[in-house]
């Protein structure tokens, strides 16, 4: 796989998530006024449902099921950024920034969970 591969086809599953709420009327399209937390609160039950299908999948050593799954999260999760209109974007925004200012010098992968951790500060992560 190529990143442009990759990229593109993000790109286009963003596309399909506005595409796909503005064509059902789901929130931010249905012309309610709803709160933030009202607007995820909604949708949680959809994203822990294709979560929990994931599980499901994975314990099933279904390569193929696998991402259909993960990208079904994906799917619903983008969903959730969209939900929170601004502050779904502002959201990715400041995540990205974050994640990009990783380096070797402030994280490293815990080996027995395969997680990145900061160097510095939350010890109990380390334990």
């Amino acid at each position: 796989m190529q990143q442009d591969e990759f990229l593109n086809a993000i790109e286009k599953m963003a596309e399909q998530v506005w595409d796909f709420h503005e064509r059902w009327k789901f929130w931010p399209f249905d012309g309610q006024d709803r709160s933030l937390s009202e607007a995820i609160s909604e949708r949680q039950a959809i994203l822990d449902e294709e979560i929990v299908e994931l599980r499901e999948a994975v314990a099933a050593s279904d390569g193929e099921e696998v991402a259909a799954e993960a990208a079904d999260v994906l799917f619903v999760a983008i969903g959730h950024v969209l939900s929170l209109r601004e502050a779904g974007v502002n959201g990715v925004l400041a995540v990205t920034a974050k994640n990009a200012g990783k380096t070797e010098a402030t994280h490293a992968v815990r080996p027995d969970t395969g997680k990145l951790l900061p160097l510095h500060g939350k010890p109990h992560k380390w334990q």
